[in-house]
């Protein structure tokens, strides 16, 4: 690992926002061990008020966010596959709301606007993004179901003629993208657990959200570095 890339990797908004997720998340355990284990409150209040702050912090990175999301909405649907038109559209949707709810629950912490229901605002929130992570397991699983059959029909080809560069190529393909398919379910399932908490739908303590929040930051943060320093 060079300085080199270390400064590459951070000089990305997603990079940094993504490392900043991390510790926010790290915080966000932390806070909940030293609860656990009785340390003194002002201990708790550190990694708690870090947690605070650099969620905020992070708001500021995603504003507008949600924009880009509506432009992403629109060509999904183009997609000639309905399943995928309408999954791809609906995840856009959903992150669209889910990051314009954000921006208000920003205003609100920073006292620029209060809102009387902040909490319920931030339910809402909580629906829209779990109905996008709803669609991108959906999307992931049928685009597994292709690949199944994809694969299938590659087997026909070896068996039936000599191995090509072209099947060699697309048997690597195949393989390529099965992963990223794996990873990217993996993390959508995993992301799950933060909304569900907050919707009071699955019953986990603060201790869990925060390792389910470390988990899918280093697996974004991973697959940032892969991209820019492949």
């Amino acid at each position: 690992m060079s300085v080199d890339a270390i400064n590459k990797y951070l000089q990305t908004t997603v990079g940094r926002e993504k490392a900043l997720r991390f510790i926010q998340y790290f915080a966000r355990f932390y806070a909940f061990y030293l609860l656990r284990n009785g340390a003194p409150k002002e201990a708790i209040q550190r990694w708690g008020d870090l947690k605070t702050h650099i969620g905020n912090g992070r708001k500021f990175f995603r504003l507008l966010k949600q924009f880009e999301f509506a432009q992403a909405g629109v060509k999904a649907l183009s997609i000639q596959d309905e399943v995928l038109r309408v999954t791809g559209a609906l995840k856009q949707v959903g992150m669209f709301f889910y990051y314009t709810t954000e921006a208000v629950v920003l205003a609100n912490a920073v006292n620029f606007y209060k809102v009387s229901k902040i909490k319920e605002v931030q339910k809402l929130g909580f629906k829209c993004w779990i109905t996008a992570l709803t669609m991108s397991v959906i999307t992931s699983l049928y685009k597994f179901r292709n690949l199944s059959i994809r694969a299938a029909q590659l087997e026909k080809t070896f068996k039936s003629e000599k191995s090509t560069e072209q099947v060699q190529a697309e048997a690597k393909s195949l393989v390529a993208e099965k992963k990223g398919l794996q990873k990217q379910l993996l993390q959508d399932l995993v992301d799950m657990i933060i909304p569900s908490a907050g919707l009071n739908l699955l019953p986990v303590d603060e201790g869990i959200v925060g390792l389910a929040g470390m988990t899918t930051s280093w697996l974004a943060m991973t697959s940032q570095w892969k991209k820019l320093n492949a």
